[in-house]
């Protein structure tokens, strides 16, 4: 299902690393007893595969206690974390970033603090999108240890389509909320090159998600104006926020 005429394979034409995780039926899976992946039928179903729309890059998760809820409602679907220890996981070499970054996540998080999505790479650096539960506003905040945060941001309220768009070269960090940018920082941490992508959990500071994930967009390259605007609109239709 496309949102607005726009298709994100359109962002990795030139080849591009990462992909579009969007939890529709037709990229959103459940595993029987026997290993076999099977397509979600309906509200409630446990998921432990979500797959790229492009690229056929897998968010998984192998441990039952640990998947997100699969719903629908409202003529939107979203997976749902239950702030314990849900989380879903890629680590493999697609996610090699050695160059620019832009990411964004569409999501409504409930209570608590938690990380809607995390990338670490070697030597425990990365960044993540995180909520601070004293203030119900979001944090982006790049690491260089798995405890320490060498910057943050405050952006945003829920529901929200939410991104951070690396530019290395400089080591700004441009933050967007809504369809508006809202700040940009510098950090002297260089996240090297992530090797483990959570969403919905994981470190730092054992941060898990209490809410929905609608979707998730990754791409190893600065995203123009034009992109950036219909990724948000397209983030935006699946999860009912207004830009």
């Amino acid at each position: 299902m496309r949102s607005g005429g726009f298709d994100p394979a359109s962002l990795f034409a030139g080849g591009s690393i990462g992909d579009a995780f969007i939890p529709e039926r037709e990229f959103t899976y459940t595993k029987s007893g026997g290993g076999v992946y099977e397509r979600v039928t309906t509200t409630g179903d446990e998921v432990a595969r979500l797959t790229g729309m492009v690229n056929g890059i897998n968010f998984d998760q192998d441990t039952y206690a640990k998947r997100p809820i699969y719903t629908e409602g409202s003529g939107l679907s979203w997976l749902a974390f239950d702030g314990i220890g849900d989380a879903m996981e890629i680590q493999n070499a697609a996610f090699s970033f050695t160059g620019d970054q832009s990411v964004w996540v569409a999501a409504k998080h409930d209570t608590g603090t938690g990380a809607s999505i995390y990338l670490m790479g070697g030597n425990d650096k990365g960044y993540l999108f995180l909520t601070d539960g004293s203030t119900g506003k979001m944090r982006f905040i790049p690491i260089t240890n798995a405890t320490s945060a060498v910057s943050t941001s405050v952006i945003g309220t829920y529901p929200i389509v939410f991104g951070g768009a690396w530019d290395r070269s400089s080591g700004d960090f441009s933050l967007r909320e809504n369809g508006v940018e809202y700040t940009a920082s510098k950090t002297p941490a260089d996240v090297t090159v992530p090797v483990v992508t959570l969403l919905g959990g994981g470190n730092p500071k054992g941060t898990s998600w209490d809410g929905n994930i609608y979707g998730a967009v990754i791409v190893n390259n600065l995203t123009t104006a034009s992109e950036t605007g219909e990724v948000e609109a397209y983030l935006a239709g699946k999860s009912g926020v207004t830009l």
